[in-house]
């Protein structure tokens, strides 16, 4: 079975069409998506849209998190801040009602899927976890194989049963041992920050035991025009070049 895992879109509809597209032509069988797919970009209600026309489960990510409850917003710097209060303006009731149902973690197909860090952390990065908090998480986890987002970075750790072992998430197939335990932080549709700015996914190979890259072109200079237009604050049109 072949399970597309998305993060990361934050509001950023060029991208995302062009990534569904690319699914579509892999012929994945499921996909999953990890989380703020608003936040930053301009196209906050238009995106919540399709991932729901579609059908794709979604998990809670950190500026989901902060829209649901304003409490949550303290845990951003000012800039942040403000674009997610200038998200809200742009999304319907019906869109803040969906995000404040959405759950913090997925478990399907022998996976866990959740925006931060297993088990079930929506704000908490994979970076800020050492090989000994690692260690443990490994040792407690219940699915052999978790995905998360929220870095916008791509990284493969893995778990021999001894050691935690941090990995570059290659372009292309990356093979997954069986016997292995595993973290996949899948990258960004919508905002890359590994200086490559075509949209990011995986598609894990449950039979084939592989986790593939994909890296997706679009119409980045679209977006960010869109992002100025719409009263963004230009940094997030800059992060797309």
């Amino acid at each position: 079975m072949r399970i597309a895992v998305i993060s990361d879109i934050h509001g950023n509809l060029n991208a995302l069409r062009r990534v569904l597209d690319d699914i579509e032509s892999q012929r994945a069988e499921d996909i999953v998506c990890l989380g703020d797919t608003v936040g930053y970009g301009p196209e906050p209600e238009e995106c919540l849209s399709l991932v729901r026309e579609r059908g794709i489960s979604m998990v809670m990510g950190n500026h989901e998190q902060a829209l649901a409850d304003p409490a949550f917003l303290d845990g951003f710097n000012p800039h942040a801040r403000e674009a997610l209060r200038h998200t809200a303006t742009f999304l319907s009731a019906d869109s803040l009602d969906y995000i404040r149902q959405l759950p913090r973690f997925i478990v399907r197909h022998g996976a866990r899927f959740v925006h931060g860090l297993p088990p079930e952390s929506v704000g908490i990065y994979l970076f800020q976890a050492d090989t000994r908090k690692l260690r443990g998480i490994f040792e407690a986890a219940r699915e052999r194989i978790c995905f998360v987002g929220h870095t916008h970075e791509l990284l493969l750790v893995w778990y021999d049963g001894e050691r935690a072992t941090k990995d570059e998430l290659r372009p292309g197939l990356n093979p997954v041992v069986p016997s292995y335990r595993y973290i996949v932080n899948v990258g960004s549709v919508g905002q890359p920050r590994d200086g490559d700015n075509r949209a990011k996914y995986v598609i894990w190979n449950r039979k084939a035991h592989t986790v593939e890259l994909r890296r997706v072109e679009y119409d980045y200079k679209d977006t960010a025009a869109k992002i100025i237009a719409r009263g963004f604050d230009k940094r997030y049109a800059e992060r797309l070049y």
